[in-house]
């Protein structure tokens, strides 16, 4: 029979990371987490709707041909692209508040290029006995 007076020794608090993002970025977020020694996480496929804006360098330059007082548009110009998100992944992972913060600051690096919505919530977790 369970002891309630011991209750509170039932669980410990831990942070739960859920990424969505990419498939392409699979491999990469699992070689972080594995890095960063996480023993568990989850990988599932997901589907939604949604869009994102990415911006996107472009750099404008004369035809091979032209003339040398032609101007050249090579100014790292950013443009805003809208893009449909098509099926992706869902990656969760309980860890502590400090590997919280280094995995999201990693994917923050990543958000620029690819689509990522990741987000972490306090919970209580099993003890380990």
């Amino acid at each position: 029979m369970l002891d309630f007076e011991q209750a509170s020794s039932l669980t410990e608090s831990a942070v739960l990371v859920t990424i969505i993002t990419e498939a392409v970025l699979q491999e990469s977020i699992v070689s972080l987490l594995k890095s960063l020694k996480v023993i568990g996480y989850s990988i599932t496929q997901v589907e939604g709707g949604g869009r994102y804006t990415r911006l996107h360098h472009t750099a404008i330059t004369p035809p091979e041909n032209s003339e040398a007082g032609g101007s050249s548009l090579s100014d790292g110009t950013e443009a805003q692209v809208e893009t449909q998100i098509k099926p992706n992944i869902e990656i969760r992972a309980i860890v502590n508040d400090e590997l919280s913060n280094v995995i999201l600051y990693a994917l923050k690096e990543q958000q620029r290029n690819f689509a990522i919505v990741a987000y972490r919530q306090a919970i209580e977790v099993l003890a380990e006995n």
